[in-house]
């Protein structure tokens, strides 16, 4: 059995990885939510499909350096080595540029950066214990274009971007394969769905995706390679497939 962390699993684009991540019946499944309440939500979703043995949920903060070691060193303890490690962290912000106080960007950098940067420096070394690990980032499209009115969220995942291709270029030749999966446009997920538009990208198609990066296939849906370490999923993409 292998072993796949999910930090942020339960969130809306998280679950449609579990949910894929799941389906694979080689794979154990380990969510972490600094929230117990959000796994218990995610399990309730989930329904048949979070199979009690493969489906392991974990409350810390996995983006946060002391919370992160403490659940390395749990993982480590209670499953064994850890094969792939999943950050679908962050969230979203809205206001001005030019209104940016210090601590609101303090909070918006913690929150949409600094977590990464935290989780990556904890987990890929728990992926270099065993040969063949895997570290798949979850983006988004506004590290390539400046959103007006979220210009932060553009300014922090256009960061994350250059830490996973920092990585990739660090690692080369290791036993870690290191890509980032950019979701170039809005994500369905049960909280959007109301205001979802036919061509957006769903958490599912996110999952199958990942689902597939984590067991080394080739992807059943048509990506984009950018910069090597890349991979970018976009909507005409999607409708071509």
């Amino acid at each position: 059995m292998r072993n796949v962390l999910v930090a942020g699993g339960a969130g809306g684009v998280g679950e449609g990885i579990v949910r894929a991540l799941l389906a694979e019946d080689d794979l154990r499944v380990i969510v972490t939510s600094r929230h117990a309440a959000r796994l218990a939500q995610l399990r309730d979703y989930l329904g048949d499909a979070a199979d009690a043995a493969r489906l392991i949920g974990i409350v810390g903060n996995a983006g946060e350096p002391r919370d992160a070691a403490q659940i390395a060193a749990q993982i480590r303890a209670e499953y064994g080595a850890l094969d792939v490690a999943i950050p679908s962290l962050g969230g979203w912000w809205t206001g001005a540029l030019l209104d940016v106080d210090p601590v609101t960007w303090e909070s918006v950098r913690t929150e949409m950066l600094d977590t990464h940067v935290a989780f990556a420096l904890v987990f890929v070394p728990e992926l270099l214990r065993a040969p063949g690990g895997r570290y798949i980032g979850i983006g988004g499209g506004a590290a390539f274009a400046p959103v007006a009115g979220s210009s932060l969220v553009s300014i922090a995942a256009a960061a994350q971007l250059m830490l996973t291709r920092a990585l990739a270029a660090e690692l080369a030749g290791r036993e870690v394969d290191v890509v980032e999966l950019v979701v170039n446009g809005p994500v369905r997920t049960r909280e959007w769905e109301s205001i979802a538009q036919p061509d957006w990208i769903t958490a599912g198609e996110v999952g199958e995706v990942v689902a597939d990066l984590a067991q080394g296939r080739a992807p059943r849906r048509p990506l984009q390679r950018r910069h090597g370490a890349l991979l970018v999923m976009d909507p005409s993409v999607r409708r071509e497939a």
